[in-house]
């Protein structure tokens, strides 16, 4: 009963988020940008995020990023994030959230994807691929 109230309180958020969106902008300090196809995007509170977005922080600044399925991530300074393929359809089993940390700091308390299929969270780093069954981690790449 308990997963079923969340999950329809997670449909209804992700009916509020644009079809495309994969999640958004919670918290920001200081400054970050997208880069999104050829555009340079200045960060905001509420900005949508996509698919093959690449997230950058700068010197001093910090970033909270809620996705669908409820994952926080938070990128500390100087962080490149980049969202390489989410999906969080429950009802069609499509489940998948792959992103790489290229530099920098991260956090990351999981979200209702890998309760529901533990093998669907991966996050990748220069020389290690960590699949997520965890509900909490951090990672620091030079």
């Amino acid at each position: 009963m308990r997963y079923l109230l969340i999950y329809l309180g997670l449909s209804f958020f992700s009916f509020l988020l644009a079809s495309d969106s994969v999640g958004f902008i919670k918290k920001l300090k200081g400054e970050a940008i997208i880069l999104r196809d050829t555009k340079i995007i200045q960060i905001k509170i509420g900005d949508k995020l996509f698919n093959k977005d690449i997230i950058k922080t700068k010197r001093n600044s910090s970033l909270g990023l809620i996705f669908k399925d409820n994952t926080l991530v938070s990128l500390g300074s100087n962080t490149q994030f980049n969202i390489e393929e989410y999906e969080f359809q429950p009802a069609l089993k499509k489940e998948v959230f792959t992103a790489r940390i290229v530099k920098g700091t991260m956090t990351c308390l999981t979200g209702l994807m890998s309760k529901l299929n533990p093998d669907a969270m991966k996050i990748k780093a220069k020389t290690a691929s960590m699949g997520i069954r965890g509900t909490h981690f951090a990672i620091s790449v030079e």
